[in-house]
């Protein structure tokens, strides 16, 4: 079972808009609303793989409803908890026309400390189910930094892999945890390090310190160049040929549904990072975020090369 953490959900409300522009009245030739944050993007994607999928996290009010009612219909086993304060909304205005995407977000609610520990006595009951568990996103007002550490903390003493997908300081005190597996871009890594990483090398000797303090995984992905992957068992690059793509948000929460989806069935390492890229170029040819068909994961999947780095190079 996949369990996946979506502590900071929304309603995702998108507006497709030709020649959007600031102070103007406009009329979308589309608008369609899911149940998003990065978490659920995963739930989401893992599930039309043929994932089993649990999804936790803090919903409220009427839009906490919606959510709960669109898992349902997508066949997502919900385990939130509900907290008094209200879900929030995010809205994205796309234009097709000048290839621009403007957001508006919502800080969403405040997590009182009863939540919080609700929050966790239940989770420790989850993860005892799970076989990988994911933690996206952000944290939500009134939780600490340290708060995905304390859920780490829960699923290493259980034995469970954690695939974390996070930033800024959030991530740096999760570190501390080692969690299984985490996925920072080039920037993101360079501000672990508070660094800039400007080259290859400098991607695989970065990553190289992280694995070997502690974290088995360290992925940096590199949008449509691919990926660069240290683990235990040696250093990859993957790669595929360019693709035309629709739209490339969500295709971060994809890559770690189809990491989590191929560990969950017991994959090599190499066959689960193939199947998270493969789930992330998929995503890219859809303009609803967090959404993949099998037929284009199977075959980008063929298209996938991994090369292996020579350990001289770490």
């Amino acid at each position: 079972m996949i369990l996946t953490v979506t502590l900071n959900p929304a309603i995702d409300k998108v507006y497709e808009v030709d020649s959007f522009q600031v102070g103007d009245v406009f009329r979308p030739n589309d608008m369609w609303a899911m149940a998003g944050g990065k978490g659920l993007n995963v739930s989401r994607v893992a599930s039309i793989l043929g994932g089993d999928v649990v999804a936790t996290g803090f919903l409220g009010g009427g839009n906490g409803q919606f959510i709960r009612k669109r898992l349902g219909k997508q066949g997502i086993k919900d385990a939130f908890i509900e907290i008094e304060g209200e879900t929030r909304i995010c809205i994205a205005v796309n234009d097709p026309v000048l290839d621009t995407s403007t957001e508006v977000l919502e800080p969403g609610p405040v997590i009182s400390l009863s939540e919080q520990e609700d929050f966790l006595k239940n989770f420790q009951s989850l993860a005892k189910g799970a076989d990988i568990v994911t933690m996206s996103g952000s944290l939500p007002d009134g939780l600490p930094s340290d708060y995905y550490g304390r859920l780490i903390e829960i699923c290493r003493g259980l034995g469970k892999r954690v695939i974390l997908d996070t930033s800024g300081e959030t991530l740096e005190k999760s570190l501390l945890y080692s969690p299984f597996m985490i996925k920072p871009n080039q920037t993101e890594l360079g501000a672990i390090t508070g660094t800039p990483i400007e080259d290859e090398t400098q991607i695989l000797s970065t990553a190289h310190r992280l694995q070997q303090g502690g974290i088995d995984l360290v992925c940096i992905t590199l949008g449509g160049s691919g990926s660069i992957v240290v683990s235990k068992e040696g250093a990859y690059r993957l790669k595929s040929p360019p693709i035309e793509t629709v739209s490339a948000i969500g295709s971060g929460d994809a890559f770690v549904a189809g990491c989590a989806f191929a560990f969950d069935k017991g994959r090599t390492t190499k066959d689960v990072l193939k199947m998270g890229m493969a789930c992330g170029m998929a995503n890219t040819q859809f303009a609803r975020t967090g959404h993949v068909s099998l037929e284009l994961v199977e075959k980008f999947y063929d298209m996938i090369t991994v090369l292996e780095y020579d350990k001289d190079s770490l």
